[in-house]
C-alpha cells in the first residue's frame, strides 16, 4: 500500500498537533535571531533588528496560534506559513544587507 506524496497529504500539515512546527520554528528562529544579532552594526543600520522584531513576532505568533487555533488543518497550515515566514524574513534582511555593504 502506497502513501500519497502530495504536499497537502503530508501528516505535519493535517493531523499533527503542531508541536513539532513549533520545535522547528524555533530551531530556525534560534538561528536567525543570532545571525542577525551580529549583523546589527552593518549598513543599513536598523535593518537587522527590524528583522529581529519580525522574527520575534512571528515566533509568538506561532505560539499563540499552536495554543489557540482550535482547527486542526487551519492551525497547522497556518505554523507553517508562520515557520516559512521566519525564513523569508531573515533572508530578505540578508539580502538587503550584503547589497547595503
Amino acid at each position: 500500500m502506497s502513501e500519497s506524496q502530495k504536499v497537502t497529504k503530508q501528516p505535519a500539515l493535517t493531523t499533527a498537533s503542531g508541536a513539532i512546527w513549533l520545535v522547528v520554528g524555533g530551531i530556525i528562529s534560534l538561528l536567525c535571531l543570532v545571525l542577525l544579532w551580529l549583523m546589527r552594526g552593518l549598513e543599513p543600520i536598523g535593518a537587522a533588528t527590524t528583522g529581529i522584531v519580525i522574527i520575534v513576532v512571528a515566533y509568538l505568533a506561532m505560539i499563540a496560534v499552536r495554543y489557540g487555533v482550535s482547527s486542526l488543518r487551519v492551525r497547522l497550515w497556518t505554523l507553517a506559513a508562520l515557520t516559512i515566514g521566519i525564513a523569508i524574513t531573515f533572508l530578505t534582511v540578508a539580502v538587503i544587507t550584503v547589497y547595503g555593504a
